[in-house]
């Protein structure tokens, strides 16, 4: 890469770093710890070229987001002891589904969907603009 065009941005704090790991995977982007001489404190950044900056932050939101909503749905799923079944049209959010699905406690209480299920009781959540179907 060359210097001239890397970008930084600095990472907001309290995001995982099992996200912040998934969006330099997906983006290509470096991980940095940065340190502000004025202040004498350390903070993290995500470097790498504008495009992939760009597509950093979206993916910060949506790994995010997703990962939180997945938490929860699990831990319904474990309380009362029934397997979430999580459809989405979007591909690009099924794809993030199934990659942050691998991070979360409980997994084992939910299933992404490549098909739209055919049985049980439907519920729909919002993450980003962007509708997920949750059967169970």
């Amino acid at each position: 890469m060359e210097k001239d065009n890397i970008v930084e941005i600095p990472i907001p704090p309290g995001v995982p770093q099992s996200v912040i790991f998934r969006v330099m995977e997906t983006c290509g982007v470096d991980y940095q710890i940065k340190k502000d001489p004025i202040l004498d404190k350390e903070y993290p950044v995500l470097s790498g070229y504008p495009e992939q900056i760009e597509n950093a932050k979206r993916y910060l939101k949506l790994f995010t987001e997703v990962k939180l909503a997945l938490r929860d749905i699990a831990l319904l799923g474990r309380r009362y002891k029934t397997m979430a079944k999580i459809y989405t049209e979007d591909e690009e959010l099924r794809y993030i589904l199934s990659i942050a699905s691998q991070d979360i406690a409980n997994r084992d209480w939910i299933e992404v969907c490549e098909e739209k299920p055919t049985d049980g009781e439907c519920e729909t959540l919002e993450i980003c603009g962007k509708k997920v179907y949750i059967y169970v």
